[in-house]
């Protein structure tokens, strides 16, 4: 896989996870607001990782980042 695959899966994984996040208040009559509260932190955290992961991959010369293709 090369670093730009890698940065598109992660791109792609946070579009994902944001959307979860915009259908949640949809949801919250059948799981309830402290779900709610629990799931929102929780992809907002995996987002942040996410993030701060990408940050990195994009700051490795493409000779040290370890990823193959």
């Amino acid at each position: 896989m090369t670093l730009e695959e890698g940065l598109e899966l992660i791109k792609n994984y946070k579009k994902v996870l944001q959307k979860f996040l915009d259908t949640l208040p949809e949801q919250a009559v059948q799981i309830g607001s402290e779900m709610i509260k629990t799931l929102t932190m929780s992809s907002k955290n995996e987002i942040a990782n996410l993030e701060a992961i990408e940050k990195a991959l994009k700051h490795i010369p493409k000779h040290e980042s370890g990823l193959s293709e």
